[in-house]
């Protein structure tokens, strides 16, 4: 489900108020694509941005979202796919009501009512406010393809938003069993309809699973937020079942003992999101200060680098400090403990 918002800048889709805010011009190409590469250039970018689980579409991705879509709106203004690309566009950046009007717009389409992501996507932005509505589109993508695990989880949340907690579980079930139980949120999704269900054993083995699976995604994906996040919410979803448990007087004096646990573990995986908050800003001021970066600001840069676990950006950072000060005992140090872990 589309979740993502920008932050800081408000995301834009026409160059002239891109120019307005970033005080730019646009800068047109001297060679335009034809019709089909500025089709598969836009949609290159959108599926990027999607794809990537950071939890924050930056500007600058927004920004070179807005560039494809202007270039294919010059090049083929009558492409029966603009209105779905700008509607993936517009719930990129949060804006649900104008994502909805153009996924409307383009599932009305002969190509649209045979595109299942699109009646999937509209299922996603209607399910928070108005799941009779999602519940349709939901359904229709199931039509056009049978058993997709998102569509069904999309459906069972429907189902638990409208009471009929029984019918939630189910799709649930069903959505777990077709994506073969490796999907996180899919999997953790189960685990919460376990819970409302008070099946308790199933909802802790099932949370506990969805957590193994986002630990799994960390030591896979090292030195990214995506997956340190989504480690972050297993752990919430850990403590929700838990405390559930307490609740209604059902939990053991181990729940106590595992509650207590993953409050901390959760601390620690918060911590590690701070380091990539500090390391964003200290991005931003690497990047608005080049080509003269001071080194005590490279200094943190790389440093921050180091801790989050991006080693190949961390030793560039540091070579880069030592050109700016080849006494620094710090840059030395840390270049060689990185690259004696890593030596190729």
């Amino acid at each position: 489900m589309i979740r993502r918002k920008l932050r800081f800048l408000t995301p834009l889709f026409f160059s002239a108020i891109v120019c307005h805010v970033f005080g730019q011009e646009p800068t047109p190409s001297d060679v335009k694509p034809s019709p089909e590469e500025a089709l598969r250039a836009a949609e290159e970018a959108i599926v990027g941005a999607e794809q990537q689980d950071e939890g924050v579409v930056l500007p600058t991705v927004m920004e070179e979202i807005n560039r494809r879509l202007t270039t294919l709106q010059s090049v083929d203004p009558n492409q029966l796919r603009l209105s779905y690309l700008y509607g993936r566009a517009y719930a990129l950046a949060g804006r649900t009501g104008d994502a909805i009007d153009q996924l409307r717009k383009f599932v009305e389409t002969r190509d649209g009512r045979n595109e299942w992501r699109a009646h999937q996507q509209l299922g996603d932005l209607f399910v928070a406010e108005f799941p009779r509505l999602a519940r349709a589109s939901y359904d229709k993508a199931l039509a056009l393809k049978a058993g997709e695990p998102t569509a069904l989880m999309g459906l069972s949340t429907c189902a638990y938003k409208t009471g009929e907690v029984d019918e939630a579980l189910r799709f649930a079930q069903q959505s777990a069993d077709s994506d073969g139980r490796q999907t996180v949120r899919i999997v953790a999704h189960l685990a919460r309809m376990f819970t409302a269900k008070q099946q308790w054993a199933d909802a802790d083995r099932t949370a506990v699973l969805a957590m193994e699976l986002a630990e799994a995604a960390v030591r896979k994906q090292p030195g990214r937020r995506g997956p340190v996040q989504t480690l972050e919410a297993q752990y919430d979803l850990l403590v929700d079942f838990l405390q559930a448990r307490i609740k209604e007087k059902v939990a053991g004096p181990d729940d106590f003992v595992r509650l207590a646990g993953y409050i901390r573990k959760r601390n620690d995986v918060a911590a590690r999101l701070a380091l990539h908050d500090a390391l964003r800003v200290l991005e931003l001021g690497v990047s608005s200060t080049a080509p003269n970066t001071p080194a005590r600001l490279q200094e943190q840069y790389a440093l921050t680098l180091a801790e989050v676990g991006r080693t190949a950006a961390a030793v560039a950072a540091f070579e880069k400090l030592l050109a700016l000060d080849p006494s620094n005992s710090t840059a030395a140090d840390w270049l060689e403990r990185l690259r004696s872990k890593n030596p190729g």
